[in-house]
């Protein structure tokens, strides 16, 4: 007579996967990384935005010169009379007439608009008497934004 013996295999199983607490982590993880991305990019938005407005007050540099360098008489200190937008998308400009060998503050400046962290805010350059021009901005626009010159 045979004997059969019966062995058991007994498998070790092993688990594979992520457990509840590392899955929280990794999205915990991935929120602050969207956070801080997001952050970031609406501050280079804003900056590119109040860059292009500074861009956009230089144009009238050179017709203002032009304009002073013509001397007494002349009434063309507006945007249509320097051939230039009176508004943009983001401004509403104003041009203020020289006063000749002093400094002219707000000489040329951008109210501006459709820009609703900084609306009604204004952007301006002040041309000093030696001909030199210096950006300035309102108190309710962030040094954060504003581009290199107006800093």
């Amino acid at each position: 007579m045979t004997i059969i013996k019966a062995t058991q295999n007994r498998h070790s199983f092993t688990q594979t996967g992520f457990t509840l607490i590392e899955l929280m982590i990794v999205i915990a993880i991935i929120g602050i990384l969207a956070a801080i991305a997001t952050v970031g990019y609406q501050t280079q938005v804003r900056q590119s935005q109040l860059t292009s407005i500074y861009h956009e007050l230089n144009q009238f540099r050179l017709p203002y010169q032009i304009l002073i360098d013509r001397g007494a008489g002349v009434t063309g200190y507006s945007p249509p009379g320097m051939n230039l937008l009176a508004q943009t998308n983001y401004c509403q400009f104003n041009v203020t007439s020289p006063n000749t060998g002093a400094k002219i503050e707000d000489a040329i400046s951008c109210q501006i608009q459709n820009l609703n962290y900084v609306q009604g805010e204004t952007l301006s350059l002040d041309r000093n008497a030696d001909g030199t021009w210096q950006c300035r901005a309102s108190a309710g626009i962030s040094s954060r934004y504003l581009p290199n010159g107006c800093k």
